[in-house]
């Protein structure tokens, strides 16, 4: 452990990609924060318009992240290996599949917003504003599918500040407008949800601009003037959903399992099921570090495997497999501390706040664990090209153990939301079982460019 931290080499690496990732993380998140503060001053009807619509657009955006993440790791392989022409030829392909995902999203949220919004709600007020927010806001589909392709492939080659300098661009700009436009500032009529539709729309416009602008600017693999270099035959789109089919499917089994939780949480009750709202909006602030190791981790792995330096690429999963759980226990300590506080600013009843405080804590105790299971899945196993164990561990452990064991305990044995939750997130230690398996037999290593020269190019 003491090789691990004295390393500096492998800290510089780290904190190259992890400190500007972590930090987009915190400004993205920032940005439904202040739609959620400012819209909430408009009324119960307008910020639950807002919310259901936001439910719609994190199908998409984890729609989204699968797509991207199943051409990052080919990026970061190609990136060690030095093959800028693949590299171009992969960020089309992410652009085009992407575009493909975010018209299939766009096109019913023109046409049939109506029918989108009843799908969570029967209250006319709510639907009614749901509808106006969401044709307005949905050419952000478009605008933020070609922002995430090209925050990626600069990610991949270790350019990572641009993405969160586009992040800040857009989150300044929407506070701007929001209370421009929601309120009726500088000569603005007061235009309510339509506002903050158009305040959104605005800001993501400026934050798509700026990161292809530099994305251009940074680097010559981005901007290839030579078409032959960026075209692409179906082979190529074989190899990327060879790979990346299960990345996206895993996405999709995490985000219904979410939903899953949700429904086991309401057998409770309505108190409970705002308690777990408050819960994981506090504790997703203090699990953005490990998405932003994760994310670094997967680049970091992927770049010595496609470089052919999977000796290096071993070296670097163990310190990262070291440091993640110590980052985690930090985070769950300033987490243990910072719970009563911060609950206390939200609005609630005694009773609430105490179940919050309790589960807030119970997510404290399992910070490590946690982290480390978000920089296997998500960072090594995924940066390695072992896409397919990565889904079949969290398939089994969510849908085979924490969804029917919680289900059991909350409608069998009518247990309390604290004894529930402490069932489900037992799915963590589960997890490690496999994943500590897996990286000691070293099957996670799959170059899964090697073969890239075989494959035909058209012309």
């Amino acid at each position: 452990m003491k090789k691990t931290l004295k390393n500096k080499q492998f800290f510089l690496a780290i904190l190259t990609l992890v400190i500007p990732i972590t930090l987009q993380n915190l400004i993205s998140s920032s940005l439904n924060m202040v739609d959620n503060l400012m819209i909430g001053r408009l009324g119960e009807s307008s910020i639950a318009a807002v919310g259901l619509v936001n439910q719609y657009f994190f199908i998409f955006t984890l729609c989204l992240s699968g797509i991207n993440a199943g051409a990052s790791i080919f990026m970061s392989q190609f990136w060690g290996k030095k093959d800028s022409s693949n590299i171009g030829k992969m960020l089309r392909l992410d652009i085009i599949l992407s575009l493909i995902a975010s018209i299939i999203f766009f096109i019913p949220a023109v046409l049939f917003p109506r029918e989108i919004i009843s799908i969570f709600t029967r209250e006319i007020e709510v639907v009614n504003l749901g509808i106006k927010y969401l044709r307005i806001i949905s050419i952000t589909f478009i605008l933020t599918s070609i922002t995430q392709a090209y925050s990626t492939v600069l990610r991949c080659i270790g350019i990572a500040k641009p993405p969160m300098y586009g992040s800040l661009i857009g989150v300044i700009t929407n506070v701007f407008l929001n209370w421009a436009l929601i309120f009726g500032h500088l000569g603005f009529p007061a235009m309510g949800v339509a506002g903050a539709a158009i305040a959104t729309s605005i800001a993501r416009i400026m934050e798509m601009i700026f990161v292809v602008i530099s994305a251009y600017r940074s680097n010559s693999i981005v901007f290839n003037r030579n078409r032959d270099n960026l075209s692409f035959d179906i082979e190529f789109v074989k190899m990327y959903f060879k790979t990346s089919y299960s990345v996206i499917l895993n996405e999709l089994i995490w985000s219904i399992g979410l939903s899953v939780y949700s429904i086991i949480y309401a057998k409770i009750g309505i108190r409970e099921v705002a308690s777990m709202q408050i819960a994981n909006t506090i504790n997703n602030m203090f699990m953005v570090l490990s998405i932003g190791l994760a994310s670094a981790a997967a680049i970091m792995v992927g770049n010595q495997i496609g470089a052919k330096k999977e000796k290096l690429a071993v070296g670097y999963a163990t310190k990262l497999g070291i440091l993640a759980p110590i980052v985690g226990l930090i985070s769950g300590i300033l987490l243990w501390m910072a719970a009563p506080i911060i609950v206390g600013l939200f609005k609630i009843n005694k009773d609430t706040l105490d179940i919050t405080i309790s589960v807030l804590r119970i997510m404290a105790v399992f910070a490590p664990l946690r982290f480390f299971n978000v920089i296997m899945i998500v960072g090594i196993f995924r940066g390695g090209g072992d896409t397919t164990y990565s889904m079949l561990v969290q398939l089994g452990t969510v849908w085979c153990f924490a969804i029917p064991a919680g289900f059991i305990s909350a409608v069998y044995f009518k247990m309390p939301l604290e004894k529930v939750f402490l069932i489900i997130t037992l799915e963590e230690v589960v997890k490690i079982f496999f994943e500590a398996k897996r990286l000691k037999s070293k099957k996670w290593i799959r170059n899964v460019v090697e073969d890239i020269e075989n494959i035909s190019i058209a012309a």
